[in-house]
This record gives structure tokens, sequence and C-alpha cells, in this order.
């Protein structure tokens, strides 16, 4: 069977178009965009290019927008920054990805008071609750838009609505949402959103940060004044020429992105609701992005459903691909409800533009497989 790849929120294919751009990048002389010479201007101009094409996919002016190198260093410059904002609290939620949840818990240690709010068993925020967490003060917000593991999408207008009524500032972590929704920044009460390129079908070690107010931002690196001096180093050029090119990719096929990706992960999940007995689907399905569906198979050992359907030439995945190593229970899926049991018999999906009718059929019969065999085993 050929290799069917369904762990598209851990990092998708590098599309052809974005390969070659890049190509054409290297095969052509640009020199450092810092640089006053006419290669130096070509790097600038193809770097400017990229940040507006960035800005575009998500609704805002490319003056917003800073390259990094993923979502994990534009989450941890906000939430290291809080204090220069003038914020002494944290607010975040117990599903959010690690690069919020550790560095909110490390700046506990530098004495900023930190509460994470719980999720209902749709894995949803609360605004009650929100509301409640903010009466003592300002903080910076940290909310995932939608989770990684479930695909469960937050009420970011809502939640951002009583941020701006609390006179606090919201962090979103929109890399699961980036190409997979319609975006736009400008109308909504955000204040900071990351994302990472690998998500988007662009290369790894490339993504960018949305900041409203950059001129009320500190900086993070310091030295030269790339990034509008926030984020000093040369910067990752051909990176950013792939995101850009993804971003445009996405801008302009976004409808049928997204009804490709409903459609095949509608598939997959209707398959195996249908011909796999004692399944549920693990968070809200009414609130929930396009690509992602998080099943519960009762009975199983999910680790060896990984390993089987690994040994098929189908790739899957059970939690965020920072914490897939460690073997222990979904700490999202526990914090919804679910027993540790439960948690290690889940399994997440997730779909890209690239997964195709064929793609799913081959997988449900894999994975129709390996549960029965799994379960005869268990249940004997």
């Amino acid at each position: 069977m050929h290799a069917i790849y369904l762990d598209n929120n851990a990092t998708t294919a590098v599309s052809t178009a974005v390969r070659l751009g890049i190509d054409r990048y290297y095969d052509e002389l640009a020199g450092n965009p810092s640089s006053p010479h006419s290669p130096g201007n070509r790097a600038r101009m193809l770097l400017e290019q990229a940040r507006e094409e960035v800005g575009a996919l998500i609704g805002v002016g490319a003056e917003h927008m800073v390259f990094t190198s993923g979502g994990t260093e534009g989450n941890n410059a906000v939430i290291r920054g809080a204090r220069a904002l003038g914020l002494r609290r944290l607010v975040g939620t117990a599903v959010e990805h690690p690069s919020v949840l550790r560095p909110l818990e490390a700046m506990v240690d530098e004495g900023l008071e930190l509460v994470l709010l719980e999720v209902d068993a749709e894995g949803l925020v609360s605004p009650e609750r929100l509301g409640e967490a903010l009466l003592p003060g300002p903080a910076l917000v940290c909310i995932q838009w939608v989770n990684s593991e479930t695909g469960v999408v937050q009420d970011i207008a809502a939640l951002g609505a009583i941020c701006r009524e609390a006179s606090s500032m919201l962090l979103v972590d929109a890399a699961q949402a980036v190409g997979r929704m319609r975006i736009e920044l400008s109308r909504l009460p955000v204040d900071f959103l990351t994302f990472s390129g690998h998500k988007l079908h662009a290369p790894h070690g490339i993504g960018a940060l949305f900041v409203r107010s950059p001129r009320l931002f500190p900086s993070w690196l310091w030295g030269g004044e790339q990034e509008a001096g926030l984020r000093a180093g040369t910067q990752n050029v051909e990176g950013a020429i792939g995101l850009g090119i993804a971003a445009r990719e996405r801008r302009e096929g976004l409808d049928a992105a997204i009804t490709q990706l409903s459609r095949t992960r509608d598939l997959l999940e209707g398959e195996c609701l249908e011909r796999i007995p004692q399944t549920r689907v693990n968070g809200s399905r009414r609130s929930r992005v396009c690509n992602t569906c998080n099943l519960h198979f009762a009975g199983v050992d999910g680790q060896a459903v990984l390993a089987q359907l690994d040994a098929l030439g189908v790739y899957v995945s059970q939690s965020s691909a920072c914490s897939s190593h460690r073997v222990e229970p979904s700490y999202v899926l526990c914090a919804m409800g679910l027993s540790e049991s439960e948690a290690f018999a889940s399994i997440r999906f997730s779909t890209s533009v690239y997964t195709n009718d064929a793609h799913i059929a081959d997988a449900v019969e894999a994975l129709a497989q390996v549960i029965a065999r799994l379960r005869a085993f268990t249940w004997l």
C-alpha cells in the first residue's frame, strides 16, 4: 500500500510552487537584505513581498508582520515580553500548546501570576470564566484559536472582546487556524497572533508574528535593526519567500481548500464511525476546523494502533508533535474529562489538500483491520 500521511497538524509537505520559488532564489544572486548594494536590494525586495503576502492571508498590512523561526518563538517572545508591556498577570487555558504552557509556567518563576482556565467536555473555553479571571486586573491572555489535537475552534471574536473590555491583551496561537479558515484580523480584537510555515506547505524554520502595535512591543533579540528592531539578525530570506508563496497559494484558493479539507475529513470520520464499532469523536463537532478529527476507539492501546498503522504506511498521531515522544495520556483530552485509558485509546487524524478519497479508503481499511485485531487480542 502506498504511504498515507494523515498527520498534517504536525507538519505538511512543501508545495511544488514553494520549492520552485526557493530554487529560483538560490539560482540568482541575492545578498544580505540589510546590505545597500543591488543583490542586497533584491533580497530585501523579496523579503518585503513575502511579508505583504503573509499579511494579506490574515487580513492585515505588512507593517504588522514580523518573521520568526516559527510559532514557538513568537509565543515565547510575547509571553516573555509581558512584564515590559506592564502586565503582571497571565491567563491561559489548560489545553494550550506546550510552546505557550511552558513559557507561561516559566514566567511564574519570575514573579508573575498565572491563571489556567479549564475547558468543557467539548474543549471550549467559557467566556464567563475568562471574564471572572480578568476581574483582578489587566492580563496577557493566551488562547489557541484551533486546538492542535482536537481541531476545536475557540470563539476568538467573543473572547477577544472580553479581553478588550478588561484592558487586557490577547495572544492567539493560530498555528492550526491560518490557511484552514478565513481570517480578517483587522476586524478582530487580537493584539498578537503567531503561526508556523510548515503547517501551511512552507518550509520548517519560518513563521510569523502579528503585532498590532509594533512600536509599543519590546525587542526580544538585540543587535541590528532587522524586523522593525524587534528581532535582530539576518532574516531567513528563503524561508520567508517560501512562506509568502504558500500564503498566496492558500489565499487565492482558500474556499476550495476548505471544501476539500472538510470533505476528506468528514469522509474519514464517517467511515470510521460506520465501520468500527465503539468509536466516538472527541471534542466539539459544531465548532471545529475543517481538517481535523480526534477519535476514541474503545478497548485499544493507541500506541499499538500507531505502530501497526506505521508498519502499513499509514501515518497518524495521538497528540501534538511537541509532546508526542512522551508516553503519557494527552493532557488536552484529560482536561476535557476523558480518563487516562480513554485518552490513550484516542487517535488524531489531520488531512491536507493533498489527501484524496483513495487515501481515506485505504487508511480506514487498514485502521479497521488493526482495531479488530487489537480488540480480539485485548478482549480474549
